[in-house]
């Protein structure tokens, strides 16, 4: 099979979104299908303005996937995040033309917009009236779009499918819900439930509020302030170590560890030197960063959004706050660090949790997808 996988995403492996593209072209190609590839600067160089690159990206998209067919032959699948895939399902030009076309989401805009609107409404953050225009009359009406144009709608949790069924983009039988694996090597050498940690509370992800990162803020200043040894890392967020810094409490910042976005096997080794994972996001596609987390031992603390909702059952493989509980996620994270036997157990049952959910477990299930995906437009010509 001929694959073209596309999204407007950076080219930095360590990013979730680009690494999930980055993952299924290498098990696919490692099955023996051809797979191209294309990230932000492959779409489009310009323009940089957000609002502009957003309205214009699914006409950028297709000019970028039409040349990439024109030159490398015809593809079989094109596989597009979000809005980038509007006007290459809708039109089909030329090369794409016998192509069933795949709408990707990492996450329904819809649902993240939402989930802005209630940050602002809480004082967290401030949305412009530009904003609050913008997102309903141009992007978000751009990925429903795409998400009816496509051949099938490809998502990661049963939340967002609900959400698609409820508003019409797609019959039942047309979406598919494919959750996302961790990489071999977090499995190849899975840590001992023995091993010495001591790391104390992990945060691993971009320092952003969908993260939940003023509730994380403020819980861990009540942990920290009742018991100063307590120690928080925070890890990859994408900013300069000053803006994480500025937002905690002085009295509270030396407790606080702040480290880069790192390759794997440094995120790898985090996970197993620290003893809890903090996940407290207000809204997730999926959440790779917990998946990665429970194949190390590593118990969570988490929100019931994303791959939490399915893959933390309360007390046994993790324990769950609801969004936005900061008294709730201090008690919740004070609870795992002071109960040794609830982080072994959780531990114990979050590797047999998610253990099978490789990324060749994920290409296959993709794979699937596209062969009903190309099965589909058969029986419709």
């Amino acid at each position: 099979m001929r694959i073209l996988l596309a999204g407007d995403y950076p080219a930095d492996a360590r990013l979730g979104s680009t690494k999930v593209l980055l993952k299924l072209q290498e098990e696919f190609r490692a099955a023996g299908h051809e797979c191209d590839l294309l990230l932000s600067d492959d779409l489009a160089s310009a323009p940089t303005n957000p609002y502009l690159r957003q309205a214009l990206g699914p006409i950028a998209a297709l000019r970028a996937v039409k040349r990439m067919a024109s030159a490398r032959g015809p593809y079989d699948v094109v596989d597009v995040a979000s809005a980038e895939g509007l006007w290459i399902a809708a039109r089909r030009p030329g090369p794409l033309r016998g192509a069933a076309v795949i709408s990707r989401s990492n996450g329904l805009e819809h649902l993240n917009y939402r989930r802005m609107l209630d940050d602002h409404d809480a004082g967290l953050l401030h949305k412009p009236w530009t904003r609050r225009l913008f997102h309903p009359l141009v992007r978000l009406t751009q990925v429903a779009a795409a998400a009816r144009a496509c051949d099938r709608l490809l998502l990661l949790n049963e939340v967002d499918r609900a959400f698609a069924l409820d508003r019409g983009w797609k019959p039942s039988a047309a979406i598919d819900v494919v959750p996302h694996g961790v990489s071999s090597r977090f499995l190849e050498q899975p840590p001992s439930e023995r091993e010495p940690r001591g790391g104390g509370i992990l945060f691993c992800g971009s320092w952003t509020e969908v993260k939940g990162i003023h509730d994380l803020v403020a819980a861990f200043s009540l942990l920290a302030r009742a018991a100063p040894d307590t120690r928080l890392t925070v890890l990859g967020g994408g900013v300069p170590e000053a803006t994480i810094r500025a937002a905690f409490p002085p009295d509270v910042q030396r407790s606080l560890t702040v480290r880069p976005r790192s390759a794997e096997d440094v995120v790898m080794d985090a996970y197993r030197a620290h003893d809890v994972l903090v996940w407290p996001s207000t809204y997730e596609g999926f959440g790779m960063v917990v998946i990665e987390a429970m194949s190390q031992r590593l118990p969570v603390v988490a929100t019931p959004v994303g791959c939490a909702r399915s893959l933390i059952v309360h007390q046994q493989s993790g324990l769950l706050v609801e969004p936005r509980q900061v008294p709730a996620l201090a008690g919740a994270l004070r609870r795992m660090l002071d109960d040794v036997g609830l982080r072994t157990r959780c531990a114990a049952a979050a590797f047999e949790r998610v253990r099978g959910m490789t990324w060749a477990a994920t290409a296959a299930r993709t794979l699937e997808v596209y062969e009903r995906a190309r099965s589909d437009r058969h029986h419709a010509a």
